[in-house]
């Protein structure tokens, strides 16, 4: 018989705003090169399934692995590499959490229940994407697949039976808010949107809610840019990111959300605009992360630069509304947590019932065989195939019960791993060593 094999452990190893602020978190952001090399390493260091989840407040890999402690020290190595950070910081800014840890935490962020803006709606989405992407290119498997999928229905659950998410806010809301409030209304502003990906869609959205009238988008694509506003029906103009120095001269407040990886205005080109503009003030917020711009730039006199962290504020007169509900979502999060870990403990004994059910079942074809070819030889095929499906009926009603017992005590126990394993030595020793 073959060996019981060893079922692996969730492991989560992250960093947030909770743990890093900005100028930290922003190393370990995941682009697509950097995304690539964790994915290329993860199996070099034992890990069967990985999910990378990388947004502007968190980058979270979640992983299963036989050799839990191997696989996290390898994972921490490489995102030191990424990074460039040594082992020493990181364990000062990274969190590790295993075992139902790790799965209560990822319901939690699907819920929205660990985002700066609690309630926002769009880190679902990024968990729905980071999940997609892994699954592509077949690095999620039977774990990782059922522990997102209920993420997911825990996340909806949440949004249905708690006002949690009840007139959501968001990072592009809080953005536009803070510019709101530092020119007490846009309505006579101009405004300069850097970027026109999912978050540049929703900042747009909110500033033509404050009737703002005169938006400019720099984009790398024209032809996106374009898209956007013809989906919100808005007046707003378009130009590259070449254009945005002579742009900025002429506007009030600049909303940075591109994906760039490398600073669009250095304080240089700070200085520069500040120049063309008399030395006008110029508002700059800057919820990128890799940040667009240049920190320094914040320090010249009469550039007010605000980063995604400042925003932090705002987000805290948002948690004391919704603190009431915060209860009752962890109290289902914990629940769906204790069923999709009920069912991972299982996992560990399927294999042993199997075993059981291929033991009994070549003791009942030996025998079967054994009196076919002597004592039953004068019957007919037909005869020899009723007693075969007899013989397989009587093992499968003999098994029902001992197994469904196994299985519920297993249930029963799932709260104490060492109580799992001793189940499958029990049934080692009840049924052969050769299980």
């Amino acid at each position: 018989m073959k060996k019981i094999k060893k079922i692996p452990d969730i492991g989560l190893i992250g960093i947030s705003h909770k743990t890093a602020p900005i100028h930290i978190r922003e190393k370990f952001s995941l682009d697509d090169s950097k995304l690539s090399k964790v994915i290329e390493r993860a199996e070099s260091i034992g890990i069967e399934e990985i999910v990378c989840i990388s947004t502007c407040n968190r980058v979270e890999i979640y992983f299963t692995s036989v050799n839990m402690d191997h696989s996290a020290e390898g994972l921490i190595k490489t995102l030191g590499e990424i990074s460039s950070s040594s082992i020493t910081k990181l364990e000062n800014i990274l969190y590790k959490k295993f075992s139902k840890d790790a799965v209560i935490h990822l319901l939690t962020v699907a819920s929205s229940l660990d985002s700066m803006v609690l309630g926002e709606n769009e880190i679902l989405s990024q968990v729905k994407d980071a999940y997609r992407n892994s699954a592509i290119i077949n690095k999620t498997g039977t774990i990782l697949n059922k522990l997102f999928h209920q993420a997911f229905r825990t996340a909806k659950l949440v949004r249905t039976e708690t006002a949690i998410a009840k007139n959501p806010l968001s990072i592009a809301f809080i953005a536009v808010e803070l510019a709101n409030n530092i020119f007490k209304g846009l309505s006579k502003r101009k405004a300069l949107l850097i970027g026109a990906g999912e978050m540049g869609e929703l900042i747009l959205k909110y500033l033509t809610k404050y009737k703002i009238n005169d938006i400019t988008i720099a984009n790398r694509s024209f032809h996106n840019a374009q898209s956007i506003i013809d989906r919100l029906n808005i007046k707003a103009n378009v130009i590259t990111l070449d254009d945005i120095e002579n742009q900025a001269e002429k506007t009030d407040i600049i909303i940075a959300s591109s994906a760039s990886i490398e600073y669009i205005i250095t304080k240089e080109t700070a200085k520069h605009i500040l120049k063309q503009k008399n030395n006008n003030p110029l508002f700059i917020i800057d919820i990128a992360v890799p940040r667009n711009i240049d920190p320094a730039a914040g320090k010249l006199e009469n550039i007010y630069l605000y980063n995604i962290d400042n925003l932090k504020n705002i987000a805290d007169e948002n948690l004391k509304s919704r603190l009431n509900e915060l209860k009752a979502a962890e109290s289902l999060i914990e629940s769906d947590a204790e069923k999709f870990y009920e069912w991972y403990e299982n996992l560990a004994i399927v294999p042993a019932i199997i075993n059981i059910r291929n033991k009994f079942d070549e003791i009942r074809k030996h025998e079967f065989n054994k009196y076919a070819k002597r004592k039953l030889k004068h019957l007919s095929a037909k005869d020899l195939e009723i007693i075969d499906n007899l013989t397989i009926q009587i093992m499968t009603r003999t098994l029902h019960d001992p197994i469904m017992y196994i299985k519920g005590y297993t249930s029963y126990a799932s709260k104490e791993k060492k109580k799992i394993k001793e189940n499958i030595k029990i049934i080692e020793q009840l049924f052969g060593k050769g299980i």
